[in-house]
């Protein structure tokens, strides 16, 4: 094979390698709970993390959706992560965080109906307004002595068009 044939091969197969890398799912660890998630495609950004009051906070934020008013709107998951005793089953914690939750649930999922896998959570689907009307997935989980919520939220107009993302980030959900 001549040279130049040889290295146009060679950057060919070098650029379906980087076409592949850049389409797969980005693995996010969270050391503080010994958790792990996928975010779907390039369009989700990790911003920085925050830690107060004993929370540690992640947040991801995808480029804008432009809704039917012309706004553009930008869907967020967040993961937040706290110290809990680790006694504390997973449904008295996931009761706890519902008492401050401001949304209204619409259905209940886990790991036995195959919306998430991980074993020992529980998730609601829900609705809240503020400026616009959102809808939300919420997964209470623990993991040892950690409380985890990861959050997706959306307005309800664009929640069609992300919910086979936010389902693929919960189905990603592990430890």
């Amino acid at each position: 094979m001549p040279k130049p044939l040889l290295r146009l091969a060679i950057v060919f197969l070098c650029l379906c390698q980087f076409g592949k890398l850049h389409g797969q799912d980005s693995v996010y660890s969270f050391s503080e709970a010994n958790i792990k998630l996928n975010i779907p495609n390039s369009h989700w950004h990790l911003q920085p993390k925050q830690v107060k009051n004993g929370f540690t906070v992640y947040v991801f934020k995808r480029d804008p959706i432009v809704d039917s008013f012309n706004r553009n709107i930008i869907p967020n998951v967040a993961v937040v992560i706290e110290k809990i005793d680790p006694k504390m089953d997973v449904i008295t914690y996931s009761i706890n965080k519902r008492t401050n939750a401001a949304f209204d649930v619409t259905k209940v999922f886990s790991h036995e109906d195959g919306t998430i896998t991980f074993l020992n959570a529980v998730g609601y689907q829900g609705t809240y307004s503020d400026q616009a009307n959102h809808t939300v997935y919420v997964v209470h989980a623990k993991n040892g002595d950690k409380g985890i919520q990861v959050i997706l939220d959306t307005t309800t107009e664009t929640f069609a068009s992300m919910d086979g993302e936010f389902l693929q980030i919960l189905k990603s959900f592990r430890k």
